[in-house]
């Protein structure tokens, strides 16, 4: 089915890895341009960041990708009642689950954000071994600023966790909701109960003869 090929080119993992070059590009332009505002171009020409630009074209297309491929799983949860994403079913979940799915996202988030961090940091020592003008070592990760990337990076593996979530969540509320249509427009309709006819009682006089015979005529000698 066309449900389950989405699946396999949409795994979690896949998508998650989908989105990191994003946003390692987003820490990486917000992190300078907190830190040095209307000066961000100059500072990034500066210390050789002009690659940065031809990853750009790229780094879109692969989030386009992922979104037309959640826009797809969307319409065939819609259409087909399949939701692919595991566990129950949309609206479902008791206290207890609610409570784990919470711990869940707390750990992938967190997790997305310290991976956020980890990126970020070996980019900018790179580039400090690389470029000439690249401040090297501690001081060209997190100093001029770059503290701003510590807060940046969770920021964004809070946002990334969410749109996984939010989109598997609206998976299953696609499924749900088709599968509730089908339960209503499925179900035959009760046959309607046969009607009692009263009929009328015959009246004795009203027929071709009487309703009792003539009496006997009597006995001659």
């Amino acid at each position: 089915m066309v449900s389950s090929q989405i699946d396999r080119l949409l795994s979690p993992r896949l998508r998650a890895a989908a989105l990191m070059p994003a946003a390692v590009l987003t820490v990486h332009q917000l992190r300078y341009l907190l830190a040095y505002g209307r000066g961000t171009g100059q500072e990034l020409e500066k210390e050789g960041h002009q690659y940065l630009g031809a990853l750009a074209v790229p780094i879109a297309m692969s989030v386009a990708i992922v979104v037309g491929l959640f826009v797809a799983r969307l319409a065939s949860a819609w259409r087909e009642g399949e939701n692919g994403a595991g566990g129950p079913a949309f609206g479902a979940r008791g206290a207890g689950s609610r409570a784990s799915a919470w711990r869940g996202f707390l750990r992938l988030a967190l997790t997305t954000g310290g991976a956020l961090l980890t990126i970020y940091s070996c980019q900018e020592l790179l580039e400090g071994m690389l470029s000439s003008g690249h401040p090297g070592g501690f001081l060209g990760v997190f100093g001029n600023g770059g503290w701003w990337a510590v807060p940046l990076s969770f920021a964004c593996g809070f946002v990334i966790a969410a749109a996984l979530r939010g989109a598997r969540a609206a998976i299953r509320w696609a499924a749900a909701r088709h599968r509730r249509s089908q339960a209503l427009h499925g179900r035959p309709a009760p046959a309607p109960r046969p009607r009692r006819l009263a009929l009328p009682r015959p009246v004795p006089l009203a027929g071709a003869a009487a309703g009792r015979a003539p009496p006997l005529a009597p006995a001659t000698p």
